[in-house]
Protein backbone atom coordinates (compact mmCIF):
# COMPACT_ATOMS: atom_id res chain seq x y z
CA UNK A 1 0.00 0.00 0.00
CA UNK A 2 3.00 2.28 0.59
CA UNK A 3 3.91 2.40 -3.11
CA UNK A 4 0.35 3.29 -4.02
CA UNK A 5 0.39 6.12 -1.46
CA UNK A 6 3.62 7.42 -2.99
CA UNK A 7 1.92 7.42 -6.41
CA UNK A 8 -0.77 9.67 -4.97
CA UNK A 9 1.74 11.94 -3.23
CA UNK A 10 3.64 12.45 -6.49
CA UNK A 11 0.43 13.23 -8.36
CA UNK A 12 -0.47 15.89 -5.79
CA UNK A 13 3.02 17.45 -5.78
CA UNK A 14 4.92 19.53 -8.35
CA UNK A 15 2.96 19.28 -11.64
CA UNK A 16 6.07 18.98 -13.84
CA UNK A 17 7.53 16.23 -11.66
CA UNK A 18 4.15 14.50 -11.41
CA UNK A 19 3.69 14.44 -15.18
CA UNK A 20 7.26 13.23 -15.74
CA UNK A 21 6.87 10.46 -13.15
CA UNK A 22 3.78 9.14 -14.93
CA UNK A 23 5.06 9.72 -18.45
CA UNK A 24 7.44 6.80 -19.03
CA UNK A 25 4.98 4.08 -17.94
CA UNK A 26 2.24 5.71 -20.02
CA UNK A 27 4.48 6.04 -23.10
CA UNK A 28 5.44 2.38 -22.77
CA UNK A 29 1.77 1.46 -22.36
CA UNK A 30 0.55 3.31 -25.46
CA UNK A 31 3.63 2.35 -27.46
CA UNK A 32 3.06 -1.34 -26.84
CA UNK A 33 -0.63 -0.95 -27.73
CA UNK A 34 0.34 0.69 -31.03
CA UNK A 35 3.02 -1.90 -31.74
CA UNK A 36 0.32 -4.47 -31.06
CA UNK A 37 -1.90 -2.79 -33.67
CA UNK A 38 1.04 -2.80 -36.07
CA UNK A 39 1.51 -6.53 -35.46
CA UNK A 40 -2.22 -7.15 -35.93
CA UNK A 41 -2.24 -5.31 -39.26
CA UNK A 42 1.00 -6.96 -40.35
CA UNK A 43 -0.25 -10.48 -39.59
CA UNK A 44 -3.52 -9.76 -41.41
CA UNK A 45 -1.68 -8.32 -44.43
CA UNK A 46 -0.15 -11.74 -44.89
CA UNK A 47 -3.64 -12.96 -45.82
CA UNK A 48 -3.66 -10.68 -48.89
CA UNK A 49 -4.94 -7.32 -50.08
CA UNK A 50 -8.63 -8.13 -49.42
CA UNK A 51 -7.89 -8.97 -45.79
CA UNK A 52 -5.88 -5.76 -45.33
CA UNK A 53 -8.66 -3.73 -46.93
CA UNK A 54 -11.25 -5.39 -44.68
CA UNK A 55 -9.33 -4.59 -41.49
CA UNK A 56 -8.79 -0.99 -42.63
CA UNK A 57 -12.45 -0.58 -43.58
CA UNK A 58 -14.21 -2.06 -40.56
CA UNK A 59 -11.82 -1.15 -37.71
CA UNK A 60 -13.79 2.06 -36.84
CA UNK A 61 -16.54 -0.20 -35.43
CA UNK A 62 -14.06 -1.48 -32.84
CA UNK A 63 -12.97 2.06 -31.99
CA UNK A 64 -16.58 3.07 -31.40
CA UNK A 65 -16.89 0.36 -28.73
CA UNK A 66 -13.44 1.04 -27.30
CA UNK A 67 -14.19 4.78 -27.25
CA UNK A 68 -17.09 4.18 -24.86
CA UNK A 69 -14.67 2.65 -22.35
CA UNK A 70 -12.13 5.41 -22.87
CA UNK A 71 -14.79 8.08 -22.35
CA UNK A 72 -16.10 6.50 -19.15
CA UNK A 73 -12.54 6.02 -17.87
CA UNK A 74 -11.66 9.68 -18.43
CA UNK A 75 -14.96 10.88 -17.00
CA UNK A 76 -14.36 8.84 -13.87
CA UNK A 77 -10.68 9.86 -13.65
CA UNK A 78 -11.44 13.59 -13.57
CA UNK A 79 -13.94 13.18 -10.74
CA UNK A 80 -11.87 10.64 -8.78
CA UNK A 81 -8.74 12.79 -9.00
CA UNK A 82 -10.69 15.83 -7.74
CA UNK A 83 -11.93 13.87 -4.76
CA UNK A 84 -8.37 12.71 -4.04
CA UNK A 85 -7.14 16.29 -4.33
CA UNK A 86 -9.63 17.23 -1.58
CA UNK A 87 -8.64 14.24 0.55
CA UNK A 88 -12.07 12.57 0.13
CA UNK A 89 -10.96 8.95 -0.35
CA UNK A 90 -14.35 7.50 0.62
CA UNK A 91 -16.02 9.37 -2.25
CA UNK A 92 -13.27 8.31 -4.66
CA UNK A 93 -13.70 4.66 -3.62
CA UNK A 94 -17.43 4.83 -4.26
CA UNK A 95 -16.90 6.38 -7.69
CA UNK A 96 -14.60 3.52 -8.76
CA UNK A 97 -17.30 0.98 -7.92
CA UNK A 98 -19.97 3.00 -9.71
CA UNK A 99 -17.75 3.29 -12.80
CA UNK A 100 -17.36 -0.49 -13.03
CA UNK A 101 -21.12 -1.01 -12.70
CA UNK A 102 -21.87 1.66 -15.29
CA UNK A 103 -19.40 0.10 -17.73
CA UNK A 104 -21.04 -3.31 -17.51
CA UNK A 105 -24.55 -1.86 -17.94
CA UNK A 106 -23.54 0.20 -20.98
CA UNK A 107 -21.64 -2.74 -22.48
CA UNK A 108 -24.63 -5.09 -22.21
CA UNK A 109 -26.99 -2.45 -23.62
CA UNK A 110 -24.85 -1.44 -26.62
CA UNK A 111 -23.52 -4.81 -27.81
CA UNK A 112 -26.66 -5.90 -29.75
CA UNK A 113 -27.03 -2.40 -31.23
CA UNK A 114 -23.47 -2.36 -32.55
CA UNK A 115 -23.79 -5.95 -33.83
CA UNK A 116 -26.87 -5.06 -35.87
CA UNK A 117 -25.16 -1.92 -37.19
CA UNK A 118 -22.29 -3.81 -38.89
CA UNK A 119 -24.10 -4.72 -42.13
CA UNK A 120 -25.66 -1.24 -42.62
CA UNK A 121 -22.21 0.27 -42.04
CA UNK A 122 -20.68 -1.97 -44.71
CA UNK A 123 -23.44 -1.06 -47.16
CA UNK A 124 -22.99 2.64 -46.38
CA UNK A 125 -19.25 2.44 -47.11
CA UNK A 126 -19.78 0.49 -50.33
CA UNK A 127 -17.66 -2.41 -49.08
CA UNK A 128 -19.98 -5.28 -50.02
CA UNK A 129 -17.23 -7.06 -52.00
CA UNK A 130 -15.22 -7.58 -48.79
CA UNK A 131 -18.20 -7.84 -46.43
CA UNK A 132 -17.50 -11.44 -45.42
CA UNK A 133 -13.92 -10.61 -44.44
CA UNK A 134 -15.11 -7.57 -42.48
CA UNK A 135 -17.68 -9.61 -40.55
CA UNK A 136 -15.14 -12.31 -39.71
CA UNK A 137 -12.81 -9.73 -38.19
CA UNK A 138 -15.24 -7.48 -36.33
CA UNK A 139 -17.95 -9.82 -34.97
CA UNK A 140 -15.79 -11.35 -32.20
CA UNK A 141 -14.78 -7.88 -31.00
CA UNK A 142 -18.38 -6.63 -31.03
CA UNK A 143 -19.65 -9.67 -29.11
CA UNK A 144 -16.98 -8.98 -26.48
CA UNK A 145 -18.05 -5.33 -26.29
CA UNK A 146 -18.66 -5.37 -22.53
CA UNK A 147 -15.10 -6.45 -21.70
CA UNK A 148 -13.67 -4.06 -24.31
CA UNK A 149 -15.48 -1.17 -22.56
CA UNK A 150 -14.51 -2.46 -19.12
CA UNK A 151 -10.87 -2.66 -20.22
CA UNK A 152 -10.87 1.08 -20.98
CA UNK A 153 -12.60 2.10 -17.76
CA UNK A 154 -10.37 -0.01 -15.51
CA UNK A 155 -7.24 1.58 -17.03
CA UNK A 156 -8.77 5.03 -16.56
CA UNK A 157 -9.65 4.66 -12.88
CA UNK A 158 -6.23 3.18 -12.10
CA UNK A 159 -4.54 6.23 -13.66
CA UNK A 160 -6.83 8.51 -11.63
CA UNK A 161 -4.83 7.73 -8.47
CA UNK A 162 -1.49 8.29 -10.25
CA UNK A 163 -0.70 4.56 -10.55
CA UNK A 164 0.75 4.83 -14.05
CA UNK A 165 2.92 1.73 -13.63
CA UNK A 166 -0.08 -0.41 -12.73
CA UNK A 167 -1.96 1.02 -15.70
CA UNK A 168 1.03 0.15 -17.87
CA UNK A 169 0.96 -3.47 -16.72
CA UNK A 170 -2.76 -3.70 -17.58
CA UNK A 171 -2.15 -2.45 -21.14
CA UNK A 172 0.99 -4.59 -21.52
CA UNK A 173 -1.05 -7.64 -20.56
CA UNK A 174 -3.59 -6.90 -23.28
CA UNK A 175 -0.91 -6.32 -25.90
CA UNK A 176 1.11 -9.40 -24.93
CA UNK A 177 -1.92 -11.71 -25.04
CA UNK A 178 -2.96 -10.32 -28.43
CA UNK A 179 0.55 -10.63 -29.91
CA UNK A 180 0.82 -14.26 -28.81
CA UNK A 181 -2.67 -15.25 -29.95
CA UNK A 182 -2.59 -13.50 -33.36
CA UNK A 183 -0.31 -15.96 -35.21
CA UNK A 184 -1.71 -18.93 -33.28
CA UNK A 185 -5.36 -18.21 -34.15
CA UNK A 186 -4.88 -16.64 -37.60
CA UNK A 187 -2.47 -19.23 -39.02
CA UNK A 188 -1.95 -22.01 -36.46
CA UNK A 189 -5.67 -22.77 -36.10
CA UNK A 190 -6.44 -21.48 -39.62
CA UNK A 191 -9.09 -19.07 -38.35
CA UNK A 192 -7.98 -16.21 -40.62
CA UNK A 193 -9.42 -12.79 -39.83
CA UNK A 194 -11.78 -14.27 -37.23
CA UNK A 195 -8.68 -15.35 -35.32
CA UNK A 196 -7.42 -11.77 -35.23
CA UNK A 197 -10.80 -10.61 -33.93
CA UNK A 198 -10.92 -13.23 -31.18
CA UNK A 199 -7.34 -12.48 -30.18
CA UNK A 200 -8.30 -8.83 -29.56
CA UNK A 201 -11.40 -9.84 -27.59
CA UNK A 202 -9.51 -12.29 -25.36
CA UNK A 203 -6.74 -9.75 -24.79
CA UNK A 204 -9.24 -7.12 -23.58
CA UNK A 205 -10.83 -9.62 -21.20
CA UNK A 206 -7.41 -10.57 -19.80
CA UNK A 207 -6.32 -7.02 -18.98
CA UNK A 208 -9.70 -6.03 -17.51
CA UNK A 209 -9.62 -9.14 -15.30
CA UNK A 210 -6.13 -8.27 -14.06
CA UNK A 211 -7.16 -4.75 -13.03
CA UNK A 212 -10.28 -5.99 -11.24
CA UNK A 213 -8.23 -8.68 -9.48
CA UNK A 214 -5.89 -6.00 -8.12
CA UNK A 215 -8.85 -4.09 -6.73
CA UNK A 216 -10.28 -7.28 -5.20
CA UNK A 217 -6.93 -8.06 -3.51
CA UNK A 218 -6.41 -4.52 -2.21
CA UNK A 219 -3.31 -3.91 -4.33
CA UNK A 220 -4.31 -0.33 -5.18
CA UNK A 221 -4.86 2.78 -3.06
CA UNK A 222 -8.55 2.95 -3.93
CA UNK A 223 -10.89 0.06 -3.12
CA UNK A 224 -14.05 -1.52 -4.51
CA UNK A 225 -16.63 -2.29 -1.84
CA UNK A 226 -19.88 -4.22 -2.05
CA UNK A 227 -21.56 -1.55 0.03
CA UNK A 228 -20.94 0.91 -2.83
CA UNK A 229 -22.36 -1.40 -5.50
CA UNK A 230 -25.91 -0.11 -5.34
CA UNK A 231 -26.44 2.16 -8.38
CA UNK A 232 -26.02 5.80 -7.39
CA UNK A 233 -27.56 8.16 -9.94
CA UNK A 234 -25.68 11.18 -8.63
CA UNK A 235 -22.31 9.43 -9.03
CA UNK A 236 -23.22 8.14 -12.47
CA UNK A 237 -24.26 11.63 -13.52
CA UNK A 238 -20.89 12.89 -12.27
CA UNK A 239 -19.03 10.27 -14.32
CA UNK A 240 -21.12 10.90 -17.42
CA UNK A 241 -20.77 14.70 -17.19
CA UNK A 242 -17.32 14.32 -18.74
CA UNK A 243 -17.71 10.72 -19.91
CA UNK A 244 -20.58 11.33 -22.34
CA UNK A 245 -18.89 14.20 -24.24
CA UNK A 246 -15.57 12.30 -24.28
CA UNK A 247 -17.20 9.04 -25.36
CA UNK A 248 -19.29 10.90 -27.93
CA UNK A 249 -16.12 12.51 -29.24
CA UNK A 250 -14.47 9.10 -29.67
CA UNK A 251 -17.55 7.64 -31.34
CA UNK A 252 -17.92 10.67 -33.56
CA UNK A 253 -14.34 10.30 -34.78
CA UNK A 254 -14.94 6.61 -35.52
CA UNK A 255 -18.28 7.19 -37.28
CA UNK A 256 -16.79 10.00 -39.34
CA UNK A 257 -13.90 7.70 -40.15
CA UNK A 258 -16.40 5.31 -41.72
CA UNK A 259 -18.01 8.18 -43.61
CA UNK A 260 -14.57 9.19 -44.88
CA UNK A 261 -14.12 5.69 -46.26
CA UNK A 262 -17.22 6.18 -48.43
CA UNK A 263 -15.41 8.89 -50.38
CA UNK A 264 -12.08 7.05 -50.34
CA UNK A 265 -13.64 3.86 -51.73
CA UNK A 266 -15.72 5.84 -54.23
CA UNK A 267 -12.53 7.51 -55.48
CA UNK A 268 -10.17 4.53 -55.64
CA UNK A 269 -12.03 1.31 -54.80
CA UNK A 270 -11.69 -0.85 -51.68
CA UNK A 271 -7.91 -1.00 -52.10
CA UNK A 272 -7.83 2.78 -51.57
CA UNK A 273 -9.02 2.27 -47.97
CA UNK A 274 -5.79 0.37 -47.43
CA UNK A 275 -3.66 3.27 -48.75
CA UNK A 276 -5.66 5.71 -46.67
CA UNK A 277 -5.55 3.77 -43.41
CA UNK A 278 -2.29 1.80 -43.14
CA UNK A 279 0.04 4.86 -43.22
CA UNK A 280 -2.24 6.37 -40.58
CA UNK A 281 -0.90 3.71 -38.22
CA UNK A 282 2.27 5.81 -38.04
CA UNK A 283 0.25 8.89 -37.11
CA UNK A 284 -1.36 6.80 -34.37
CA UNK A 285 1.99 5.61 -33.05
CA UNK A 286 3.31 9.17 -33.06
CA UNK A 287 0.33 10.11 -30.89
CA UNK A 288 1.70 7.81 -28.20
CA UNK A 289 3.58 10.85 -26.90
CA UNK A 290 0.66 13.30 -26.87
CA UNK A 291 -1.78 10.69 -25.54
CA UNK A 292 0.61 9.70 -22.75
CA UNK A 293 1.24 13.31 -21.77
CA UNK A 294 -2.49 14.02 -21.95
CA UNK A 295 -3.30 10.97 -19.81
CA UNK A 296 -0.82 12.19 -17.17
CA UNK A 297 -2.14 15.75 -17.42
CA UNK A 298 -5.78 14.83 -16.67
CA UNK A 299 -5.39 13.42 -13.12
CA UNK A 300 -2.60 15.87 -12.20
CA UNK A 301 -4.63 18.93 -13.24
CA UNK A 302 -7.91 17.51 -11.94
CA UNK A 303 -6.37 16.92 -8.50
CA UNK A 304 -4.89 20.45 -8.52
CA UNK A 305 -8.26 21.93 -9.42
CA UNK A 306 -9.87 19.85 -6.69
CA UNK A 307 -7.56 21.72 -4.30
CA UNK A 308 -8.50 25.05 -5.92
CA UNK A 309 -4.89 25.45 -7.11
CA UNK A 310 -5.39 26.88 -10.60
CA UNK A 311 -1.75 27.98 -10.96
CA UNK A 312 -0.51 24.41 -10.59
CA UNK A 313 -2.99 23.20 -13.24
CA UNK A 314 -1.90 25.95 -15.63
CA UNK A 315 1.78 25.12 -15.13
CA UNK A 316 1.03 21.46 -15.87
CA UNK A 317 -0.80 22.36 -19.07
CA UNK A 318 1.96 24.63 -20.43
CA UNK A 319 4.67 22.10 -19.60
CA UNK A 320 2.69 19.33 -21.29
CA UNK A 321 2.15 21.36 -24.45
CA UNK A 322 5.80 22.39 -24.78
CA UNK A 323 7.07 18.85 -24.24
CA UNK A 324 4.56 17.35 -26.66
CA UNK A 325 5.25 19.76 -29.50
CA UNK A 326 9.03 19.30 -29.30
CA UNK A 327 8.77 15.53 -29.54
CA UNK A 328 5.99 15.45 -32.18
CA UNK A 329 7.94 17.73 -34.54
CA UNK A 330 10.97 15.44 -34.24
CA UNK A 331 8.85 12.35 -34.95
CA UNK A 332 7.27 13.99 -38.00
CA UNK A 333 10.73 14.71 -39.43
CA UNK A 334 11.85 11.09 -38.91
CA UNK A 335 8.74 9.68 -40.61
CA UNK A 336 9.14 12.01 -43.57
CA UNK A 337 12.79 11.09 -44.14
CA UNK A 338 12.55 7.32 -43.57
CA UNK A 339 9.09 6.61 -45.02
CA UNK A 340 10.36 4.10 -47.61
CA UNK A 341 11.86 1.88 -44.94
CA UNK A 342 9.17 2.27 -42.31
CA UNK A 343 6.41 0.99 -44.60
CA UNK A 344 8.17 -2.36 -45.27
CA UNK A 345 6.39 -4.38 -42.49
CA UNK A 346 3.06 -3.81 -44.27
CA UNK A 347 4.30 -4.71 -47.73
CA UNK A 348 6.37 -7.85 -47.19
CA UNK A 349 3.98 -10.26 -48.95
CA UNK A 350 4.09 -10.74 -52.71
CA UNK A 351 0.66 -9.20 -53.25
CA UNK A 352 1.55 -6.09 -51.22
CA UNK A 353 5.13 -5.28 -52.33
CA UNK A 354 4.01 -3.46 -55.49
CA UNK A 355 2.13 -0.93 -53.36
CA UNK A 356 5.19 0.14 -51.32
CA UNK A 357 5.92 3.43 -53.18
CA UNK A 358 2.32 4.62 -52.80
CA UNK A 359 2.30 3.81 -49.08
CA UNK A 360 5.54 5.78 -48.57
CA UNK A 361 4.12 8.71 -50.54
CA UNK A 362 1.01 8.85 -48.34
CA UNK A 363 3.09 8.53 -45.16
CA UNK A 364 5.14 11.61 -46.12
CA UNK A 365 1.95 13.63 -46.56
CA UNK A 366 0.58 12.43 -43.21
CA UNK A 367 3.84 13.32 -41.44
CA UNK A 368 3.04 17.01 -41.94
CA UNK A 369 -0.05 16.88 -39.72
CA UNK A 370 1.51 15.06 -36.75
CA UNK A 371 2.39 18.17 -34.65
CA UNK A 372 -1.20 19.36 -34.99
CA UNK A 373 -2.48 16.01 -33.66
CA UNK A 374 -0.40 16.74 -30.57
CA UNK A 375 -2.18 20.07 -30.17
CA UNK A 376 -5.53 18.30 -30.37
CA UNK A 377 -4.65 15.72 -27.70
CA UNK A 378 -3.22 18.18 -25.17
CA UNK A 379 -5.95 20.77 -25.72
CA UNK A 380 -8.61 18.09 -25.30
CA UNK A 381 -6.99 16.80 -22.08
CA UNK A 382 -6.95 20.18 -20.34
CA UNK A 383 -10.58 20.81 -21.33
CA UNK A 384 -11.54 17.47 -19.79
CA UNK A 385 -9.63 18.37 -16.62
CA UNK A 386 -11.58 21.63 -16.49
CA UNK A 387 -14.79 19.60 -16.92
CA UNK A 388 -15.39 21.37 -20.22
CA UNK A 389 -15.35 18.21 -22.34
CA UNK A 390 -18.28 19.60 -24.33
CA UNK A 391 -15.90 22.13 -25.91
CA UNK A 392 -13.52 19.35 -26.90
CA UNK A 393 -16.42 17.40 -28.40
CA UNK A 394 -17.60 20.41 -30.40
CA UNK A 395 -14.07 20.99 -31.70
CA UNK A 396 -13.85 17.37 -32.86
CA UNK A 397 -17.26 17.66 -34.47
CA UNK A 398 -16.22 20.79 -36.39
CA UNK A 399 -12.96 19.19 -37.48
CA UNK A 400 -14.61 16.00 -38.70
CA UNK A 401 -17.37 17.83 -40.52
CA UNK A 402 -14.67 19.81 -42.32
CA UNK A 403 -12.87 16.57 -43.22
CA UNK A 404 -16.04 15.06 -44.67
CA UNK A 405 -16.89 18.17 -46.69
CA UNK A 406 -13.36 18.42 -48.06
CA UNK A 407 -13.25 14.71 -48.89
CA UNK A 408 -16.58 15.01 -50.70
CA UNK A 409 -15.04 17.47 -53.15
CA UNK A 410 -11.60 15.84 -53.18
CA UNK A 411 -13.02 12.40 -54.07
CA UNK A 412 -13.95 13.70 -57.52
CA UNK A 413 -10.34 14.83 -58.08
CA UNK A 414 -7.85 12.19 -56.88
CA UNK A 415 -6.62 10.20 -53.87
CA UNK A 416 -3.84 12.75 -53.45
CA UNK A 417 -6.46 15.47 -53.05
CA UNK A 418 -8.05 13.34 -50.32
CA UNK A 419 -4.75 12.98 -48.43
CA UNK A 420 -4.04 16.72 -48.58
CA UNK A 421 -7.60 17.53 -47.49
CA UNK A 422 -7.01 15.49 -44.36
CA UNK A 423 -3.85 17.48 -43.61
CA UNK A 424 -5.65 20.82 -43.99
CA UNK A 425 -8.50 19.71 -41.71
CA UNK A 426 -6.17 18.44 -38.97
CA UNK A 427 -4.16 21.69 -39.04
CA UNK A 428 -7.44 23.56 -38.54
CA UNK A 429 -8.42 21.14 -35.76
CA UNK A 430 -5.15 21.57 -33.87
CA UNK A 431 -5.34 25.36 -33.94
CA UNK A 432 -9.02 25.34 -32.94
CA UNK A 433 -8.46 22.98 -30.00
CA UNK A 434 -5.61 25.07 -28.61
CA UNK A 435 -7.72 28.22 -28.89
CA UNK A 436 -10.60 26.54 -27.04
CA UNK A 437 -8.18 25.34 -24.35
CA UNK A 438 -6.97 28.93 -23.88
CA UNK A 439 -10.57 30.15 -23.66
CA UNK A 440 -11.42 27.41 -21.16
CA UNK A 441 -8.46 28.24 -18.93
CA UNK A 442 -9.34 31.94 -18.99
CA UNK A 443 -12.97 31.30 -18.06
CA UNK A 444 -12.00 28.94 -15.25
CA UNK A 445 -9.48 31.44 -13.90
CA UNK A 446 -12.12 34.13 -13.74
CA UNK A 447 -14.55 31.90 -11.86
CA UNK A 448 -16.90 31.19 -14.76
CA UNK A 449 -16.29 27.44 -14.85
CA UNK A 450 -19.19 25.04 -15.12
CA UNK A 451 -20.67 23.95 -11.79
CA UNK A 452 -19.57 20.53 -10.63
CA UNK A 453 -22.05 17.70 -10.34
CA UNK A 454 -20.31 16.22 -7.32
Amino acid sequence: MASESRDLERMLGNPRSAIRSMLLPLVVSYLVVQINLFADTSWCSGLGADASSAVSTISPIYWIVSGLGTGLGIGAATSIARYLGRGEKHNADRLVTQTIILSVVIGIATTPIVFLAVDPALAMMGAENIAEECRSYIYPQVLAGTVVILDGTVSGVIRAEGAAKRSMVVLLTSAAVNMVLDPVLIYGLDMGLAGAGWATAIASASSAALGLWWYARGKLYLTIRRSDARPNLRDMKDILYVGIPRGTESMLISVMSMVQRIFVIACGGTSAAMFYNIPWRFVSISEVVSQAVGSALIPVCSAALGRKDFRKAEVGYRYSLTLTMAVMIAIAAILFVFADWLIVPFTYSGTMAEFRPEFAHVLRIYALLIPFMGMIDIGSSILQSLRMAQLSMLSSFARNILIVVMLFFASSVSLDAIYWSLVVAEVFGGILMLWLAKVGLRHYKHGRERPEAA
